[in-house]
């Protein structure tokens, strides 16, 4: 009767999570519809700190949501415990069962079938010894049956058990990205606030600060780029629907490839140095980021550290082995390491607002593997750029996402 009470209160428990994190992600997609609005309109101070603001609101409840999964997950392996406890006595109850059996059994085999009608007892005494027997060996296939029945059970509830374990360890890593991302953005606001002195005209001088360095490391890009060595057009692998997959749950296009009209031409798939060199996604903040490939992680880095606001911010490369490579920019926390192995789908990071962004998303560009390297720019002066080390590739290399999404 106890274990049924504890259950039920197990069951309730489960109930009730559920309905929270309902409630909280009825809470995130409200958020994310404000948020998606003000990130339209910021371009004022106010709508700034409010963006902030409202990405804050939305990683609390994230982080709620998490918590909460981790308690549901908690509450399944507690469930999940109790069954192969309680299985695993019923096990033992039946290997009882059966050395009780095998021992009749052993005892009645003490004479020969033959010894037995040679005896003096009676016909009736021996079919009955017979009988005796037969029944007891029947109970032992019997007994064995369910013991393997029950072994299996308890084989199923083991798995899930392990199952429950790792999702847990993902939910409580998942828990500590959205509090450093938390952090990240306390810390954003603060610095906003203190670099503006709250005047709208700071922040003013603030954009167009972004936007001279946006434009000084864009010239530096491209004239390191246009001296590099072009790449062989004719091994660029052949674009198809699915080769690779978009690198976030939910997508919304905002800017395209190069210019608008190259950009849906058949000569659209290589940048040639005009516009876009990738597409950007709509991401709010923590939006998690995953591989549109297998492969492996070609190099990660944060140009912020060299020269802030004005190229990819936190970056991450992976090269698909297929002759492609894909780059994740402006991200706000990176998961994955240099040489690590990922797989198409896998969590990489969570999109955020470093480099030069106008507001949160993710920059999404594609390579012909060939071409790509991580480097420093280098000046028409022969001095090296103070970006940080990062992607570059000829012109010829970049090519259209949309081609292989």
């Amino acid at each position: 009767m106890t274990g049924l009470v504890e259950a039920q209160e197990v069951a309730g428990q489960i109930g009730e999570t559920q309905a929270k994190i309902k409630q909280l992600e009825s809470e995130i997609a409200s958020t994310e519809k404000e948020l998606t609005k003000t990130e339209r309109e910021k371009n004022t101070l106010s709508n700034a700190v409010k963006s902030l603001d409202l990405t804050k609101k939305k990683l609390e409840a994230e982080t709620k949501i998490t918590e909460n999964k981790v308690a549901l997950t908690s509450s399944s392996i507690e469930s999940l415990s109790e069954q192969i406890i309680a299985h695993t006595q019923e096990i033992d109850k039946r290997v009882g069962d059966i050395a009780i059996v095998l021992r009749n059994i052993a005892g009645a085999l003490d004479a020969t079938p033959t010894e037995i009608f040679l005896s003096d007892s009676s016909i009736s005494e021996k079919l009955d010894s017979m009988y005796t027997l037969e029944r007891l060996q029947n109970r032992v296939r019997i007994d064995l049956e369910e013991l393997k029945a029950v072994r299996v059970k308890l084989i199923s509830d083991k798995q899930e058990l392990e199952e429950a374990r790792e999702k847990l360890f993902a939910l409580r890593s998942e828990l500590g990205d959205k509090q450093k991302l938390a952090i990240q953005n306390i810390e954003s606001k603060s610095k906003l606030l203190a670099d503006t002195k709250n005047k709208e005209s700071s922040y003013r001088t603030l954009l167009d600060q972004k936007i001279a360095q946006k434009a000084a490391f864009e010239q530096e890009l491209r004239n390191f780029e246009t001296k590099l060595k072009g790449i062989d057009v004719s091994k660029l692998p052949t674009g198809g629907t699915g080769i690779l997959s978009w690198p976030l749950a939910s997508v919304l296009v905002t800017q395209t490839f190069g210019d608008t009209e190259f950009s849906r031409s058949s000569a659209g798939a290589i940048y040639r140095g005009n516009g876009h060199n990738g597409i950007d996604l709509r991401a709010s903040v923590g939006t998690a980021v995953y591989s549109a490939g297998g492969g492996k992680v070609a190099g990660t880095g944060n140009t912020d550290l060299g020269c802030p606001g004005g190229s990819y911010g936190k970056w991450i490369l992976i090269d698909h082995g297929n002759g492609l490579s894909t780059l994740y920019a402006h991200l706000s926390l990176q998961r994955v390491s240099t040489g690590e192995d990922v797989e198409r789908g896998g969590l990489i990071g969570y999109s955020g607002n470093t480099g030069y962004s106008t507001g949160p998303h993710l920059h999404f560009t594609v390579y012909a593997s060939e071409g790509v390297k991580i480097t420093k720019l280098i000046r028409a002066d022969g001095s090296v750029s103070k970006c940080a080390e990062m992607p570059v590739s000829p012109l010829n290399g970049y090519l259209n996402p949309l081609l292989y999404l």
